[in-house]
């Protein structure tokens, strides 16, 4: 693994104008200098693209097609060795990425997954994530946050995230396509994300077309549920 290690953080944005500042900001503020940030508006119907010019920032703008495909157009236009997703309506700590750095030269990992911290409707929760879990564990559910660091390389021998992943669970679709080819994962159990929880977000509606999601990922991963 090369000495310096440039990251790509990549915000898609639909609908979330008054929370993406706050994203933005974030990924600026990094302790760490090696960072592009990639902005995709996928189609929003608000001041999206008004804000992001505010910054110094690559903008992306297309028409809606959902969260896969928006995260695909920053993995096309990136020019980072590792790719790191940022939700419009969450937020990186200060030394997120400095972090994942030195985590990637000392291991050389394909998935560097950070510990979070829950913020917004709730009473602000840390998940600490198990050390390093096997595709075996994923059998039983999803480990590690969306925001988690991949070898760009890797994403692209995979073609990204996929496209029938409509409602959600593109990430844990993912995990499965990178640790069936033996990509390596390492997780960190220091809080580097703060997630954002409220009323309603993507989450819930993934939850509410759970069955069909899981039988997608089924199908298109039968050497790991048969």
């Amino acid at each position: 693994m090369k000495q310096f290690v440039k990251f790509t953080i990549a915000i898609p944005c639909y609908k979330q104008a008054q929370y993406l500042s706050g994203a933005i900001e974030s990924a600026i503020d990094q302790t760490y200098a090696d960072i592009e940030i990639i902005l995709v508006n996928d189609g929003s119907p608000d001041n999206t693209t008004e804000i992001a010019e505010r910054y110094p920032v690559k903008i992306v703008n297309q028409v809606n097609k959902g969260l896969s495909s928006a995260r695909n157009a920053a993995i096309m236009n990136a020019t980072g060795d590792y790719f790191l997703p940022l939700d419009a309506d969450d937020l990186l700590e200060p030394t997120c990425v400095e972090t994942m750095a030195r985590v990637a030269r000392e291991t050389d990992a394909d998935i560097i997954a950070p510990s979070l911290t829950e913020f917004g409707e709730c009473q602000g929760a840390t998940v600490i994530l198990k050390p390093n879990p096997t595709i075996e564990d994923f059998k039983v559910g999803n480990h590690i946050p969306y925001a988690s660091a991949i070898k760009m390389s890797a994403l692209r021998e995979i073609g990204g995230y996929s496209p029938r992943m409509i409602w959600g669970y593109e990430d844990y679709h993912l995990w499965f396509d990178l640790l069936k080819r033996g990509k390596k994962l390492v997780t960190i159990s220091e809080p580097l994300l703060r997630y954002r929880i409220k009323a309603h977000s993507m989450i819930h509606d993934a939850n509410a077309h759970k069955d069909e999601l899981m039988a997608q990922i089924k199908t298109d991963h039968p050497e790991i549920f048969t």
